[in-house]
């Protein structure tokens, strides 16, 4: 099988039931929690990575449709399982070992500032890592490194970048705090994009409905100045 053909098998089945910037982040996020390569994940490798991908689309995907996209998902295992048991067994890679996040005593709070693809991407990873320090779970940093990386290019796209502030809260409960603020002319509709029943023909403020099922905690103001967006997850 070649390079990268079961990844793009899984975002395949996933664009049937979500945007492709979700797709590919939901997707993106899931192999990174599980320190497994979209390039070179093999057989052995696809069925935790199917399970994880369960809890990572829920926000995304209709209760009546996950059936459907679980099926999906468990056809294209099925189908990768079949022609490795047909193909000689050499090179085939074993299950690649967790790689323990980096611990560390001391969490502070950091500002991103978010003007290029690169910038959003450094706030994702950072995000992650943040939550991975404070003890979140797997898929509660998927959750947390989703969020940014939607509200990141929202900044870039149409507002011409901003910042990302990363606040950890150790009490009374244990969470991530995240702060996203632009200078853009605002999104319009707010409430009925968040409701779900609108999008603008641009695209704006697409995945901050998203963000908002992905959040414990959310909270969104908008205007011709600018607009903020604070969520938290909880650890």
């Amino acid at each position: 099988m070649s390079r990268g053909m079961l990844s793009a098998q899984l975002l395949s089945v996933l664009q049937h039931f979500m945007s492709e910037t979700a797709a590919r982040l939901v997707l993106r996020g899931t192999l990174e929690s599980l320190r497994v390569s979209a390039d070179t994940m093999g057989v052995a490798e696809l069925p935790r990575v199917i399970e994880a991908l369960e809890p990572a689309t829920r926000h995304f995907v209709d209760a009546a449709r996950r059936p459907d996209l679980a099926a999906k998902l468990r056809a294209v295992l099925a189908k990768a399982s079949a022609a490795s048991a047909s193909a000689p067994s050499v090179g085939l890679r074993e299950p690649s070992a967790p790689v323990a996040a980096t611990a560390t005593s001391e969490a502070r709070p950091t500002t991103y500032l978010v003007r290029t693809e690169a910038d959003a991407s450094h706030a994702r990873l950072s995000a992650r890592a943040m939550c991975e320090a404070l003890g979140g779970r797997g898929y509660e940093c998927q959750k947390v490194a989703t969020a940014v990386s939607e509200l990141a290019r929202n900044q870039i796209s149409y507002a011409g970048g901003g910042t990302i502030q990363l606040i950890p809260v150790q009490s009374p409960r244990k969470l991530l705090r995240v702060r996203a603020e632009d200078q853009g002319r605002g999104i319009p509709e707010l409430e009925r994009v968040l409701s779900g029943t609108y999008r603008s023909k641009t695209g704006m403020g697409l995945g901050l409905l998203g963000v908002k099922r992905l959040a414990d905690k959310f909270e969104v103001n908008t205007g011709i100045s600018g607009t903020q967006v604070e969520f938290e997850v909880w650890l």
